[in-house]
């Protein structure tokens, strides 16, 4: 029963992230160049926290029933809470980056 809460909770997870592919036979879309408005920054926002929310009360809840532990918890929403502070300031603009084991930022090399 743990193991099919914890996998259902993992999908959940990773729903979060919406992973974007594109749809012509495996190739990567052209990346849009779109600038939101306030009021549709403001509609994401609204919608994130929803989210953010719903996705909160959710890892309670598994830490309540023991499947977590509360450090394990509160790792998660804080993570949870990074990605959604990313994500606010990229002006609600997702970032998709699909490293496969490259290193697409070679100028923040040591």
């Amino acid at each position: 029963m743990k193991k099919t809460l914890l996998t259902l909770f993992t999908v959940c997870l990773l729903s979060f992230g919406f992973n974007g592919y594109a749809a012509a036979e495996g190739q990567q879309a052209a990346p849009q160049k779109v600038n939101l408005t306030e009021a549709q920054k403001q509609e994401l926002d609204k919608l994130h926290q929803q989210l953010f929310n719903s996705k909160k009360e959710l890892i309670t809840k598994y830490v309540e029933y023991g499947v977590f532990t509360k450090e394990q918890g509160d790792l998660m929403l804080k993570k949870m809470e990074e990605r959604y502070m990313k994500l606010k300031e990229n002006g609600y603009m997702m970032r998709w980056h699909h490293h496969q084991g490259k290193n697409l930022h070679p100028e923040k090399q040591q």
